[in-house]
Formats: C-alpha cells, sequence, structure tokens
C-alpha cells in the first residue's frame, strides 16, 4: 500500500489527507498513520498551509477544511 500511496504522489504531487482517504477507500486515521510512517522515511513531508488569500480567514473557501497537505520530497 505504501508504494503505491508514492505512486500517486508521482502523478499528482500535492496531496490531502482527505483525497488520499477517498482515492484509497480507506478512514483517514488509517491513511494518517502510513503518511507517518512514509514522512519518518523521508519520501514526503507535510505542508505547512496558511489559509488567508481570501481574506475569509478559513471558514469561506474550499480549501478551508482541507489543511493536511503532503508532497513527495
Amino acid at each position: 500500500m505504501l508504494r503505491k500511496i508514492i505512486d500517486l504522489f508521482k502523478e499528482r504531487k500535492i496531496i490531502s489527507l482527505s483525497d488520499l482517504s477517498i482515492h484509497f477507500k480507506i478512514d483517514e486515521s488509517a491513511m494518517q498513520a502510513m503518511l507517518e510512517t512514509l514522512e519518518r522515511k523521508d519520501y514526503i513531508s507535510k505542508l505547512h498551509t496558511e489559509c488567508n488569500s481570501c481574506s475569509a480567514s478559513c471558514k469561506g473557501c474550499s480549501f478551508a477544511s482541507e489543511k493536511d497537505f503532503y508532497q513527495l520530497r
């Protein structure tokens, strides 16, 4: 499964936790554990995003609920 996650990152570059969970049809907590493993092994890194481009204070845009993004190293 970890190899499949890495392969998807090679295609998409940046992916949210919720998108990964939906794509692989598994619970977010299970996906989070796999992402933490990949992060420890230096395959991926978590992006530190700030939602301030739309001035809605992280409430109004479509990305407000998407705070956990990851990218391939």
